[in-house]
């Protein structure tokens, strides 16, 4: 009888195992019933234990909106430079636009710029441009490029964050001939190619500068002819690429537009990421707004959105537009009236900075190329008005140490635009034809909307109609002194 038992026992004793063994297999496989496990654990005291319980209830309305306004404000700050690319590039390939080229095509301006140009970003008015906006998604692109004797040239070329990866030109040395932008990545062979650039977005800006004499119509024309012989050719011969069909709108990139301060900017930004892509160092930021529907290859609808997340978001955008543009008057140091900084032309991870020049006047060079210093204020801490009159005195011994060239410009705020004024004259500079020096080798720039004495005309900057403006001092080629921040430019003084 006992040995009968015994039998029992251990048989069922092995029918448990085999349950147990069982029911091991079931809560490994079976997440769901794992976190119950965990829950069913905790509850009983074992402090190791853990599980996830899903809240049911909605967010609150408060939270969902600062969350969206969060979110949408790093989405702006972060992003804006690619949708000023992608409009940028959507109105000038454009058929109907006033000067356009096809994607992969060089578009040549007739001129240098003037305030009726077609150009709409900040100008220089020492060069005439060639722009082309390329598309790498498809393959490389093969750029021709022809001697340019006597003159300084460079053709910079910026990804979709305007983040400079390559430059053909005078300061670099570049031989005419053949060239290639490739995409992330790509490997193969260009036969005949001096040198290849590897593009970190599918997304490229060209913008090809050829500088010559200002206020000296005749010198325009031999650059135009230089600027038109540059090509532009895919090496993948059957690709096909977008065009847009006429009768669409024109776009209108300029900052007047409603679409800067709106939800249709998200649309915007959505199709900018996933035309020209995203570089790397941005990729971690844009993965945490796919939960708004924002990010490449995604559909931004705002009807899948709570009113409370469209209103987060709808702020966000009107403040981040504010915001954006003053980061230009704060960025770098102060040096007497003029801003200072070597970082432009490449930003890594200075998002706000790159998003600050795509709005104020989209593709700077890098330092060693061209130095930008903007100026906004005056010696005594004033706006730059139309109506008052301020002075510029170069001292012999100080005028900007360059290798090529400098030149001061003039701009509209809040549109980053050139001046009308009576003598059509938008910048000054050490190659202008009719500036004077004083005895003593000093140059006095005059910059006031008031015509000037016959003998003062020819240093006069026109301030042109009643308005804030602002000033741009380039210096091309600058030396190592000014790259060190060791020059210090005059004050811009006003004049009672």
């Amino acid at each position: 009888m006992n040995l009968i038992k015994n039998s029992i026992v251990k048989r069922l004793a092995m029918i448990g195992s085999i349950l147990l063994i069982l029911l091991i297999i079931v809560l490994i496989s079976s997440a769901n019933l794992r976190n119950k496990l965990g829950c069913l654990l905790l509850i009983s005291g074992v402090n190791q234990a853990s599980c996830v319980v899903n809240l049911p209830l909605p967010m609150d309305d408060d939270v969902a909106e600062a969350e969206a306004l969060a979110l949408g404000y790093e989405a702006y700050t972060t992003g804006v430079v690619y949708a000023r690319s992608q409009i940028l590039m959507e109105k000038d390939t454009h058929p109907e636009a006033p000067l356009n080229a096809p994607i992969n095509e060089f578009n040549i301006y007739p001129n240098l710029a003037t305030p009726d140009s077609a150009i709409d970003f900040t100008p220089n008015n020492d060069t005439v441009y060639g722009l082309a906006w390329l598309d790498l998604s498809q393959g490389p692109i093969i750029i021709d490029v022809p001697e340019i004797p006597n003159r300084y040239m460079v053709i910079q070329a910026t990804d979709w964050a305007l983040n400079t990866f390559a430059y053909i030109g005078t300061r670099v040395h570049s031989k005419p001939g053949r060239y290639a932008y490739v995409p992330k990545g790509w490997h193969g062979e260009i036969p005949n190619v001096i040198e290849t650039f590897e593009a970190p977005t599918n997304g490229v800006f060209l913008q090809a500068r050829i500088v010559v004499t200002p206020e000296t119509p005749e010198d325009i024309q031999p650059v135009v002819a230089m600027l038109k012989r540059l090509t532009l050719t895919p090496l993948n011969k059957n690709a096909i690429y977008a065009k847009t069909k006429k009768g669409t709108p024109v776009p209108n990139p300029k900052l007047n537009n409603p679409i800067w301060q709106s939800l249709d900017f998200y649309t915007l930004l959505n199709r900018a990421w996933t035309f020209g892509g995203v570089r790397d160092t941005d990729k971690e930021v844009v993965k945490q707004f796919s939960r708004l529907g924002i990010g490449p290859n995604l559909t931004f609808d705002p009807e899948k959105l709570t009113a409370a997340q469209r209103r987060g978001l709808e702020k966000a955008a009107k403040m981040a537009f504010q915001r954006v543009p003053m980061h230009g008057m704060e960025r770098g140091k102060g040096l007497n009236s003029w801003r200072f900084t070597t970082l432009l032309g490449s930003y890594g991870s200075d998002r706000l900075l790159a998003s600050t020049v795509a709005m104020m006047g989209y593709g700077a060079n890098k330092a060693e190329e061209a130095l930008y210093l903007p100026a906004f204020l005056d010696n005594e801490n004033q706006p730059l008005i139309s109506g008052r009159k301020y002075k510029i005195h170069f001292s012999a011994n100080n005028f900007p140490p360059v290798n090529y060239f400098w030149s001061i410009t003039l701009y509209s705020r809040p549109e980053n635009q050139l001046k009308a004024n009576p003598i059509n004259r938008y910048a000054i500079g050490d190659r202008t034809p009719s500036l004077v020096k004083n005895a003593d080798g000093s140059i006095d720039i005059f910059v006031q909307e008031q015509p000037l004495s016959k003998e003062q005309k020819g240093n006069w900057l026109p301030s042109g109609e009643p308005g804030q403006f602002w000033m741009i001092l380039r210096m091309y080629g600058p030396k190592e002194s000014v790259l060190a921040g060791n020059y210090i430019p005059p004050e811009i003084t006003r004049v009672r």
